[in-house]
């Protein structure tokens, strides 16, 4: 990202007023267009979930500029590559609404974009909102000349906080510009704190650090100035960790006792993972096992399992630390895998013993990994005997736990035979997530001799589509790595199925292992779902959903404008009560909350359809509402919420809605927290 120098006596007179924790970044710069009254824009729609790209480059001409901008928007989601030369001349249309929605078609266009078109449209173009949308898509699709152009014209008050994100996005893609970098210093120092924010973005993301190393000093200055309740801080201790310079340790130690926003002292915790040899550094982690955020003190437990020796004090401390919070799960775990690593097999052994014997199950799953590391025969027969267990996320901890012991140890197998019958039984049980487990692992060429792919080819043709669709596309993968006939004459016979999904994995698997080129489905996979418009006229065009969890409510606007039919989906799961009980199975700090799956609860299930993905103008900022999937166009039930501004998901998963009550709860949940009920509430015109 670009930024700029001012000197240092200028910045420090500044106050670097924080950003409000509480509240979301506004969510989107599209205006309605009574969508839900207008049944010539929901034809629109309905083209856009048959992906029928042809007739909506048709649209593009037409003569309501509603039209023209809702098919614009519709190929944002489309993603047909043969629509970028009409999206590029309605950069010239007569409406501002027109040229922003296919400003942003373009940044979500397939293959390349001529950034020489996008500049040359930005310089002309006099709207603001325009103006930010194709700066976003420069960001998304411009080539390293067009950074340092937009560098240059970042200047622009109106553009300046999209153009420092820009940048941000070309350096998720690996491209920098020193005309780009001095930009972002300049804007660190400004009192616009979306500003702000964007500029540290960039030196937090931007793994390769080669390109604004030299100014580290400015930002260690500017990281100095900051308030501790600034998110700007998150990203730019981050920067800072990744220097890995000892003479920021004592920065960064601060920043984990003081930073009053917990993703930043999560953030410090990571920053000093890997420097527990350095003095001070352990001591300051283990202080953080009770900090007031959980996600702080699992963060924590996970740095001091960084896999250097302990001493005897150290060992001794943790340990008394687990005997007295085993009932912390969570933060126990991982401080368990460290006293594997350190060989302490018998207190290990005995704390998993406690917690199998002990409901609820969670602390038993969560100790199981700590098993990879210890070779004793113990071990490995309790995650044998766990890997038969009748909760299937015990079994399935046990068995990846199994996995990475294999992996580990492939080389000099000491029961090659004992890993195959307990990943061969493990894919008896059909169960979708001990498939996608084991199946990988079974196509091991060491596994040939006991009959390896037989066994996945056998369990393939158990299944049937749809029903068993996610099992299938899992098998075929695998079988594209397994060096046996019978995997190959499976995959070439696939190739006709009737699912346009198998034919897909199997190609794909095939081509991995033949170097063909893939077999792809012809035209897009038929749309397993449609929009019931009069009952998304009942809902309104943003009606509430009230999440009740375990930790309180969490109230969030969903947008039936931009995204129709994920929002009737929800909905409909709502008020059916599909989501009540459900847990929140995954749980990233600093990143996000996700749950939904309302067939199983793991993360494994949904209903039985996918529906299409819908690639909105909603930013992913804190607090916004985004859709779970496997890649486009498989979206079911599951969800999430992020905890910060998450800009590398634009574009890529469906954004849906956004919090606007109860941002301080989303903080405190953890996995296996529950929404005990959701509902829906309509607000209709």
């Amino acid at each position: 990202m670009p930024e700029k120098l001012l000197c240092p006596a200028l910045w420090l007179l500044l106050a670097l007023a924080p950003a409000a924790l509480a509240q979301p970044m506004p969510p989107t710069d599209r205006p309605a267009d009574s969508l839900l009254a207008r049944p010539a824009l929901q034809a629109v729609v309905d083209l856009q979930v048959a992906r029928d790209a042809p007739v909506l480059i048709q649209l593009l001409d037409n003569p309501d500029a509603a039209v023209r901008a809702r098919a614009a928007f519709a190929l944002a989601s489309v993603q047909d590559s043969s629509a970028v030369p009409a999206l590029l001349a309605l950069l010239a249309d007569s409406s501002a609404a027109v040229r922003a929605d296919a400003a942003f078609a373009l940044g979500q266009a397939p293959g390349a974009v001529p950034a020489a078109a996008l500049l040359e449209a930005l310089a002309a173009q006099a709207d603001r909102t325009v103006r930010r949308r194709l700066v976003e898509a420069l960001g998304k699709q411009g080539d390293a000349a067009s950074l340092a152009a937009l560098a240059a014209r970042a200047r622009d008050a109106s553009v300046r906080a999209e153009a420092a994100l820009a940048v941000g996005r070309y350096a998720l893609r690996g491209l920098h510009a020193p005309e780009a970098v001095a930009f972002l210093l300049d804007a660190l120092h400004t009192r616009n704190d979306t500003l702000r924010l964007h500029a540290a973005y960039y030196f937090g993301r931007s793994r390769d650090t080669a390109a604004w190393q030299q100014h580290a000093d400015t930002l260690r200055a500017v990281l100095d100035a900051t308030a501790l309740d600034d998110p700007a801080a998150m990203h730019l201790v981050t920067a800072l960790g990744r220097l890995n310079d000892p003479a920021d340790n004592a920065r960064l130690v601060r920043w984990l006792h003081e930073a009053e926003d917990w993703r930043t002292r999560v953030n410090a915790v990571r920053a000093l993972a890997g420097r527990t040899d350095a003095i001070g550094i352990r001591a300051a982690l283990y202080d953080r096992l009770v900090d007031p955020s959980v996600h702080v003190a699992v963060a924590a437990a996970e740095a001091l399992d960084d896999g250097k020796s302990w001493s005897t004090t150290d060992t001794d401390l943790v340990e008394q630390w687990v005997r007295y919070n085993a009932y912390a799960w969570r933060i126990t775990a991982p401080l368990l895998r460290g006293l594997a690593r350190q060989g302490q097999t018998a207190f290990v052994l005995d704390q998993l013993d406690r917690h199998r014997a002990a409901p609820p199950l969670d602390a038993y799953r969560a100790a199981l990994p700590a098993l990879a590391h210890l070779s004793h025969a113990d071990a490995f027969d309790r995650l044998v005997n766990a890997a038969h267990h009748q909760d299937t996320r015990v079994a399935y901890a046990a068995l990846t736990t199994l996995a990475t012991r294999w992996r580990e140890n492939r080389e000099a197998p000491v029961a090659a035979d004992a890993y195959f019958a307990a990943f061969a039984d493990a894919l008896g049980r059909k169960d979708l997530a001990l498939t996608y487990v084991v199946a990988p692992v079974l196509a091991d060429s060491l596994f040939q001799r006991f009959g390896g792919a037989a066994v996945l080819v056998a369990a393939y043709d158990r299944f049937s589509t749809p029903q068993d669709r996610e099992q299938m596309t899992t098998l075929l993968a695998a079988l594209g790595e397994a060096a046996d006939p019978a995997a190959e004459r499976l995959l070439r016979r696939e190739l006709t199925h009737s699912d346009p999904h198998i034919v897909l994995a199997a190609g794909q698997a095939l081509a991995g292992r033949t170097d063909e080129a893939p077999v792809l489905p012809s035209g897009p996979f038929p749309a397993e779902r449609t929009i019931d418009w009069a009952y998304l006229r009942q809902l309104g065009p943003h009606p509430h959903l009230v999440l009740e969890t375990d930790n309180g409510a969490v109230t969030l606007v969903l947008d039936a404008e931009q995204a129709p039919l994920t929002t009737q989906t929800i909905a409909q799961f709502a008020r059916e009560g599909r989501f009540d009980g459900v847990p929140f199975h995954r749980v990233v700090p600093n990143f996000v909350v996700q749950g939904g799956d309302i067939a199983r609860g793991d993360g494994f299930g949904g209903p039985p359809f996918r529906i299409r993905s819908e690639f909105t103008r909603l930013a992913y900022r804190r607090g916004t509402l985004g859709m779970a999937s496997s890649g486009k166009d498989t979206e079911g039930s599951q969800y999430f919420v992020t905890h910060s501004m998450q800009p590398h998901l634009d574009g890529r998963y469906t954004a849906f809605g956004y919090v606007v009550q109860g941002l301080d709860v989303v903080d405190t949940i953890y996995e296996d927290d529950r929404v005990q009920t959701a509902r829906i509430i309509p607000r209709t015109p």
